[in-house]
């Protein structure tokens, strides 16, 4: 919308106002309200229809019109006694009543070339321009009465884009050099009602589909933003110019998107609740709001209210946001299955994976063909170590997903792989995810970690490499040193892999990241132990865990803790390794972390041993049940074998014997040479302690054979004692 009227020029699209002196400047507000009568003339819009309009969620009193339209008038020298502009009805409002004209083409064209003669030489600026867009009703097609108008920049943004955005539209800025970076912070409920607090993870999740649907601008991982929020201290919704940066250099990003919903339960219907939405884009370097759209409907509506802001968006950041996405239907087929996966989601980000089961399975109920709803079922059943049941919904989200955007469906299906422990195929699909989004640093990640859990950690050196070239601030990301430290603790090369989570854990402080300064010592403290340094590795262990306290994340603490006691038992300190290793094992099931509880379960057996076999075959029964609960067939098969051990030693060979013939199974179906090597020295030892030294023999030559072709050391060790005393 670019109209005249008296010797006046208003452009919504460029947030510009100017008259024959030139710019006429005016504050937010005003300049909306101003909007608003603009397209309405010559309605009248009464003063509580402005304030719904013009200032939406905000509590403000009637009189803050009369004062916006006081300004107005005495920015266009229009006297209220004798109106030529905006005239007051009594008693029913306000209505723009100067005749208005379209902008003539040629006369802009004129205008631009003028705009352009004094800066020729200057270059356009590489980032978006700046604009506000009037969000149109055809955008809301079957929406029940929304027209709301997205607001005007604050004065310090409306006149330093103005110009700039007017060059624009003849000649664009070239956004070739790289997409924006964009970090969805998550909106403040207004209502401060707990039964409203899903609207922001819905409101999230839409956005992050709508803005990665057109590919035109990189998102930050949901993840990486709640770990920023939690090591910050920042909770959803905008925050203050003095918190943007802190935000910016944590992330890497440049953009943020923020906001606020107010739900007024008073005026549910047949559609549910009305909802006020406010979405926000600031640049963290400026601490300007760079874009902004409001939105008014049902809660029922929420998806559509969602995709609209999304749009609006797009084009105040110069970007074409394309027809209808009909591919949003995917992200929920209705309502109820968007509530609960937003629920679900907010969940997951904090890692309670148990909380989020229950909600995506009733989801699921509701809106079975939903490929998202699996994939987070996916993703938490493997949090708890559930892998089969993980695989199983994962496998589910790969045959839904071909519907999907480009983008986003070659990422889940990426991940659905990694779920299905098919990880040569997810480095497949990552690399072309890279190669086709160059600028997304997390891709480049996933695929170095899939190089690595494909059995090819050389190869993800070479990844990590290109990571480590790339501009800042992806090249200096602390998560590029962690992917070389996991690199090289899978090629063995321990003071590599110490090196390099020392470089992660003092670029993570830099940024403030203090849970990938964490994620770092605990890298590193593993190194140690493998170089002998046990107290070093000791402190950093100790570091990490209080960092994770302090952010809430129990499981992370308590894995912590584990690697402590596993030093003292290293050390023979059994009181402290035995507290230490009950106090996790408590918070493992306490939080749903079936494989940390049962890994501590067996290494709480271990520890016991001999000084109680009672309770270290108690521990052990334990720990089985949890991995047959869990589907961790290797895992089973350790555990039975250990069992079987403990059986023998009190003089039970005759109860021995099925847990080593079960393992010996299990180890034999799953290929797994140490295992089966391990099943055949118990079974052998039961064999002669039952005479049958035959039996003994021919076992203990296939491990031998086995031991000897892997590498195991202790194992040939083992397995050529027990065949001298065969015989």
């Amino acid at each position: 919308m670019r109209v005249r009227f008296l010797g006046f020029t208003l452009d919504a699209e460029a947030g510009w106002l100017s008259g024959p002196d030139g710019e006429v400047r005016l504050r937010p507000q005003a300049f909306r309200m101003l909007l608003v009568l603009v397209e309405s003339a010559p309605k009248i819009l009464s003063q509580e229809n402005l304030l719904d309009r013009v200032w939406g969620v905000e509590h403000l009193s009637p009189a803050s019109v009369k004062q916006a339209v006081s300004e107005v008038r005495q920015a266009l020298g229009d006297d209220p006694a004798r109106p030529r502009i905006i005239e007051t009805v009594h008693r029913r409002g306000y209505r723009f009543i100067a005749a208005l004209a379209p902008v003539d083409e040629a006369e802009e064209v004129q205008e631009v070339q003028d705009l352009l003669a004094p800066v020729a030489a200057a270059p356009l600026p590489a980032r978006p321009p700046r604009r506000h867009v009037l969000l149109r009703a055809s955008l809301l097609a079957g929406f029940a009465a929304v027209s709301l108008l997205e607001g005007s920049m604050p004065p310090s943004a409306a006149r330093s884009a103005a110009s700039t955005s007017r060059v624009a539209r003849v000649a664009r800025a070239d956004h070739a050099a790289g997409r924006p970076t964009v970090a969805i912070l998550g909106f403040r409920n207004l209502s401060a009602r707990p039964e409203d607090g899903w609207i922001s993870a819905a409101l999230s999740e839409t956005l992050r589909f709508e803005l990665t649907t057109p590919g035109t601008v990189r998102l930050i991982p949901a993840d990486n933003v709640v770990r920023m929020q939690r090591e910050l201290g920042i909770a959803d919704g905008t925050v203050a110019d003095a918190g943007l940066a802190r935000i910016g250099a944590n992330l890497g990003t440049r953009l943020v998107v923020g906001g606020s919903y107010l739900v007024s339960p008073s005026a549910g219907g047949v559609g549910g609740a009305r909802v006020r939405i406010q979405v926000m884009v600031e640049d963290v370097r400026s601490g300007e709001t760079v874009a902004w759209a409001r939105q008014t409907g049902s809660t029922a509506d929420l998806l559509d209210l969602s995709r609209a802001a999304a749009r609006g968006i797009l084009g105040s950041l110069g970007y074409d946001p394309g027809g209808p996405s009909g591919e949003a239907a995917a992200l929920a087929a209705n309502g109820e299955s968007l509530r609960l996966w937003a629920e679900a989601m907010s969940r997951l980000r904090v890692r309670d994976a148990m909380g989020a089961i229950s909600r995506l399975q009733k989801a699921r109920e509701t809106d079975p063909e939903n490929p998202f709803v699996d994939d987070a079922l996916a993703v938490a059943w493997s949090r708890l170590g559930f892998d089969s049941r993980a695989a199983e919904a994962a496998g589910r989200a790969l045959s839904r997903a071909g519907r999907l955007p480009e983008e986003i469906r070659w990422a889940l299906t990426a991940r659905a792989h990694e779920m299905r422990f098919e990880m040569a195929e997810a480095a497949r699909l990552y690399e072309k995810l890279w190669n086709r989004y160059s600028d997304n640093l997390d891709y480049g990640l996933s695929l170095a970690a899939a190089q690595r859990q494909s059995g090819a950690p050389e190869v993800s050196f070479a990844t990590v490499a290109k990571l480590r070239n790339l501009a800042a601030p992806d090249g200096l990301d602390p998560r590029v040193d962690l992917a070389e430290s996991d690199a090289a603790w899978g090629v063995g090369d321990f003071p590599r892999c110490r090196d390099a989570a020392e470089r992660a854990i003092e670029k993570a402080e830099a940024r403030r990241a203090t849970l990938l300064a964490a994620a770092g010592r605990i890298a590193r403290g593993w190194a140690y132990i493998r170089l002998g340094r046990l107290d070093t590795a000791r402190v950093d262990f100790r570091a990490a865990g209080g960092i994770y306290r302090r952010v809430g994340d129990r499981g992370a603490a308590a894995g912590a803790l584990a690697a402590e006691a596993l030093i003292d038992q290293s050390e023979g300190r059994v009181s402290e390794a035995r507290q230490i290793y009950e106090q996790a094992i408590r918070v493992f099931h306490e939080v749903g972390d079936r494989t940390r509880e049962a890994k501590s379960l067996n290494n709480l057996a271990a520890l016991v041993g001999e000084s109680d076999w009672a309770t270290t075959s108690r521990l052990l029964s334990r720990s089985l049940a949890i991995k047959r609960e869990i589907d961790d067939a290797q895992g089973i098969a350790l555990t039975l074998a250990n069992l079987g051990s403990v059986r023998q030693t009190l003089g039970d060979t005759k109860g021995a014997r099925p847990y080593l013939k079960e393992a010996l199974e299990i180890s034999r179906r799953l290929g797994d040479a140490h295992g089966i090597a391990q099943a055949l020295r118990g079974i052998a030892e039961v064999e002669m302690k039952e005479r049958h030294f035959d039996r003994a023999r021919a076992n203990l030559e296939e491990a031998l054979g086995l031991s000897r072709q892997n590498g195991d050391a202790e194992g040939l060790a083992r397995a050529a004692a027990l065949l001298k005393l065969a015989g």
